[in-house]
């Protein structure tokens, strides 16, 4: 390649990684409550930031996995749902309603998997969150 066309790739691409927006990126979810009834929604908040790349998150794919699948580090369990991200670059916190199945009572983890890709770099993953969370019938709930 010759020093001109080396130039302007490093131009062009400075140029692509200045002008690109950045992006948020999810970095915590929480629950409003430790305690749901099976079968009804719940609210879960993602707090998001702004990264210094260009960051894309592309979704939040919801899941709920007993509390004795704990060594499942990188998995959702029963898949409850997906939130398409892509394109949203709001900043802060956002709440999202999940249902939950009519499913036995007991300890859990809410889990959510985001995949991403980063950038120029074209690196993707996927982070992993997860909350500890508590199903009961709806006759405990009243008491």
């Amino acid at each position: 390649m010759n020093p001109l066309t080396t130039l302007l790739l490093i131009l062009s691409t400075s140029l692509f990684l200045f002008l690109t927006p950045t992006l948020a990126r999810v970095s915590s979810i929480t629950l409003d409550s430790p305690t749901a009834i099976h079968g009804q929604n719940i609210s879960i908040t993602t707090t998001s930031y702004s990264h210094i790349q260009n960051w894309e998150d592309f979704g939040i794919v919801w899941g709920l996995l007993r509390d004795n699948d704990e060594d499942c580090r990188e998995c959702v369990g029963m898949e409850l749902g997906y939130e398409s991200l892509y394109g949203n670059n709001t900043l802060g916190n956002t709440t999202y309603s999940v249902q939950l199945p009519n499913t036995t009572t007991g300890s859990y983890y809410l889990k959510a998997a985001v995949p991403y890709l980063v950038g120029i770099s074209g690196e993707t993953g996927i982070n992993y969150f997860n909350q500890s969370l508590t199903l009961v019938s709806n006759a405990k709930m009243r008491v």
